[in-house]
């Protein structure tokens, strides 16, 4: 980050999620700066593989250019989240790939080739992505053996850094998490189950131990409390719920949660989709926003501020 005093670098900041689910994750933060004409776009996780991404950016982002993609994070190394058909392309193209140290030798075996492997500081240092304008913190949430990275990035926005929470496959919210999540400007954070669809599920009693048991997911409920009891009710403005099971969850049920406690936690919410990417969530900067009724995917997103 610049030091304190020294101007801004970012213009605007935009999410975009383009797949969140268990077929693949992938979301991209695109940063406009002052000092270079062209947008720094840096991606989370890379779970879909690339024609699958080169088609979903033509029909919906078709000014994302991934030549001017900067840096990857990786949550962790499951292949929902680092699909191995991404080992030619990131070769090719060179992109530093950031992680958790414990998970580099499972990335590795996914064909990240090792020179472009960066570690990510499991125990509060920043560490830089893109140099003067985002730097990222993790901490590790307990996910199968090896956990998963949940991230809080920086971005260079004047003397109060404006910040993003990450936190996909995560089985509960520890304390460093939770910790790592306060403050946020906004908040992405799974809501893979509902308890009662996952109970009347076909699925094997093992699995389902796994998913509930605390190394697994977060149920609508455990992703609904943790935000109400981490977030700055004064700083954060916006929550995107993640990784939502295709079999044991349903959009409504997760829209009607979130509503009865409209009152209480002002956000504007977007529910992440595995197959149709968000309309850009931003992040910094002003925005023109059209009428309501001309937004692209008004079943997507709520507002609950009043």
């Amino acid at each position: 980050m610049n030091d304190l005093g020294s101007p801004p670098s970012v213009i605007s900041a935009d999410l975009r999620v383009i797949a969140s689910g268990s077929a693949g994750n992938l979301s991209i933060l695109t940063i406009e700066r002052y000092d270079d004409p062209r947008p720094t776009h840096v991606c989370i996780d890379l779970g879909i593989g690339p024609r699958t991404l080169a088609r979903r950016l033509e029909t919906h982002a078709p000014d994302i250019d991934l030549d001017h993609v900067q840096a990857v994070v990786i949550t962790h190394p499951d292949t929902d989240h680092l699909r191995p058909t991404w080992c030619r392309s990131l070769e090719a193209r060179g992109w530093p790939v950031f992680a958790a140290p414990s998970h580099h030798a499972a990335l590795a075996r996914h064909g990240v080739p090792g020179t472009q492997l960066r570690p990510l500081s499991d125990g509060g240092r920043r560490v830089s992505v893109v140099k003067d304008l985002l730097d990222v913190t993790i901490a590790l949430g307990p996910h199968d053996d090896h956990g998963s990275a949940v991230l809080r990035f920086g971005l260079d926005t004047g003397p109060t850094p404006t910040t993003i929470g990450w936190a996909t496959d995560i089985g509960r919210v520890t304390p460093p998490v939770r910790d790592l999540l306060a403050g946020c400007d906004l908040i992405g954070l799974e809501s893979n189950y509902d308890p009662k669809l996952q109970s009347a599920s076909q699925r094997p009693p093992f699995l389902k131990e796994r998913i509930t048991g605390g190394h697994g997911h977060l149920s609508n409920q455990e992703a609904k409390n943790a935000v109400f009891a981490i977030s700055d009710r004064d700083r954060l403005e916006t929550v995107v719920l993640l990784h939502l099971s295709r079999e044991c969850n349903d959009p409504e049920i997760v829209r009607q949660l979130w509503k009865a406690s409209n009152a209480e936690l002002a956000v504007e919410l977007h529910i992440a989709d595995q197959d149709l990417p968000l309309d850009p969530i931003r992040v910094f900067g002003a925005i023109d926003s059209g009428p309501a009724d001309e937004l692209p995917y008004p079943d997507l997103m709520f507002d609950f501020r009043v």
